[in-house]
């Protein structure tokens, strides 16, 4: 019941005994208490009980109602507190919460180390968290979120796997800002930085990529001179590629210098090609086999035979194989000998 309507109530009520009381017996009753007397309508007399009692209604409810008042704000205030926290939690950036109620303390107080991942559709759900739930699938489904329009940039730390996702997705949208993460290689994680070479080495020339020759490894490199082809070479000469392999050469593998030997075939005339190669294995050890690989694909076999006598007898056995069916007129390749990827353990 409402207290104004009880107040109401209580009054006609009063008013109904009293008038009731007086009709019946309209004398006056006197008290007298300490030599004070009181002489007041018996009437009166009858309704003043009442009157306390609704006084000390009234202050019993104006108590409990007052409590309740106090106690459902600390609901209404917890009921935010716990918005809040599912709110960062669906973001994997769980944060500590202050709750009020010892009942949400036991439970809600876990939201503070948790990530939430939310499996299916959602509905009735408040908009802070359907904002959040909104930001989340976007970035799952491959879209760069613009985290600084959303005022999360400063609050999401850099590493939040939603914000490396989210780095990923840009990375992959926009090719301009795989230079932008070199260029700034200390506010990004190794494995990202490395991710966003790889995408820098897919996309640009060897014109733009050697101002990045310090921060270039090998796998970028080869991703990048595997690009080159017979209609574009990507801005590749000589003065280029011999900074990149006197930076790179100590991560080089004999195989990476045999696939470049093959991707130079491409820009390269035979003569100019053995002759770079020719200086190569002279400086690198590394490149000595792809330089007797050259030797053989162009058929320069003489030459092929003046190199195997310049080294032992025990160094590249299946080549020696291959020069001897050679001087016999015999058509094998080395690749009938063994496959591509082993001709670097001959």
């Amino acid at each position: 019941m409402r207290l104004g309507l009880y107040i109401i109530a209580s009054i006609i009520l009063m008013a109904i005994v009293g008038i009731f009381v007086y009709m019946i017996h309209p004398e006056n009753y006197t008290y007298n208490e300490l030599g004070f007397p009181l002489e007041l309508p018996i009437a009166v007399w009858i309704v003043l009980p009442m009157l306390a009692l609704m006084l000390a209604s009234l202050l019993h409810m104006l108590f409990y109602g007052t409590k309740n008042f106090f106690k459902f704000k600390k609901w209404e205030s917890d009921i935010n507190t716990l918005d809040d926290a599912l709110y960062w939690a669906l973001l994997h950036e769980p944060q500590a919460h202050k709750f009020n109620l010892p009942q949400l303390k036991q439970t809600a107080s876990l939201l503070s180390v948790s990530s939430i991942k939310v499996n299916g559709k959602v509905e009735n759900i408040s908009e802070k968290l359907g904002e959040a739930l909104s930001i989340v699938s976007a970035i799952e489904r491959g879209e760069y979120v613009d985290l600084k329009a959303k005022k999360l940039s400063r609050v999401l730390s850099a590493n939040n796997p939603l914000v490396k996702k989210n780095t990923l997705n840009r990375l992959e949208e926009d090719e301009s800002f795989a230079e932008e993460i070199i260029q700034d290689k200390l506010s990004y994680d190794e494995e990202l930085f490395k991710k966003a070479l790889h995408r820098f080495a897919e996309t640009t020339t060897f014109t733009q990529a050697q101002k990045y020759l310090n921060t270039f490894d090998k796998e970028s490199f080869m991703i990048l001179i595997g690009r080159v082809t017979d209609e574009d070479d990507l801005g590749l000469t000589k003065d280029i590629l011999d900074k990149f392999i006197i930076e790179l050469d100590s991560s080089l593998a004999c195989g990476d210098y045999l696939q470049m030997s093959t991707l130079m075939m491409k820009k390269m005339s035979p003569a100019e090609n053995l002759l770079l190669w020719k200086e190569y294995q002279s400086k690198y050890s590394k490149a000595e086999i792809a330089y007797l690989y050259l030797l053989f694909e162009y058929e320069m076999i003489d030459k092929a035979g003046d190199y195997l006598q310049e080294h032992g007898e025990d160094d590249f056995k299946r080549f020696r194989a291959l020069y001897e069916l050679k001087k016999e007129d015999k058509k094998y390749k080395i690749t009938d000998l063994m496959n591509v990827r082993h001709i670097c353990d001959a």
